[in-house]
Order: structure tokens, then C-alpha cells, then sequence
């Protein structure tokens, strides 16, 4: 007889979520983005999936913050704009965090 397996739907979106979300927070990373005063409340929260996940997608910021794609890029702008986001690679890339020395 063949082992039957299955999938659960919605558990990589769950697990994303509060992966990145509760474990950057607590990291030395996560208390070095608190301390970035140029960013927003939001911001902070993207640089902090991207500290989690360096080649995380638009789409998977807009699903983990419940905003849309557009907004996710709006906030990247300003982030890239403030000195503390790069993109390397392009498309196929990653993102690098330049956290302000202290």
C-alpha cells in the first residue's frame, strides 16, 4: 500500500508570518531596526521581514502586513531613499540592510 500524505493550505503563509515576524523582533537585527529613527512604524516592520527573508517577493511583504503590493513598494522607495535598503542582483537578487553605525 502507498502512504498517503497531505497537504495543509495556509501553512506556509502562517508559518511566514509569525516566523518573521517573532523571530527578527527579538534578534540583535530586530533591536538595531527599532533603533532607526528615520524610518516609520511600517517601515521598520518591512525591513524586518527582509532581515528575516533577503530574497522575499513584494507579494510575500503585501501577505505578511495585510497591505497591498503597491504599498509595499511605496515603502521600499523610502526606505531605499533613507540609505538603509539595497537591492543586489536585480530581480533574481536579495536584499542587503544597511544599519546605521553606532
Amino acid at each position: 500500500m502507498a502512504k498517503e500524505t497531505t497537504l495543509e493550505e495556509g501553512g506556509q503563509i502562517g508559518g511566514q508570518k509569525g516566523g518573521a515576524i517573532g523571530g527578527v523582533t527579538g534578534g540583535v537585527k530586530g533591536v538595531a531596526i527599532d533603533a532607526i529613527n528615520a524610518l516609520t512604524k511600517r517601515q521598520k516592520e518591512v525591513v524586518k521581514l527582509i532581515a528575516a527573508n533577503p530574497s522575499i517577493t513584494y507579494n510575500e511583504i503585501a501577505e505578511a502586513l495585510s497591505i497591498n503590493e503597491s504599498a509595499v513598494g511605496k515603502h521600499i522607495t523610502a526606505i531605499k531613499n533613507k540609505g538603509v535598503l539595497i537591492r543586489q542582483g536585480g530581480t533574481q537578487g536579495y536584499w542587503e540592510i544597511k544599519l546605521p553605525k553606532t
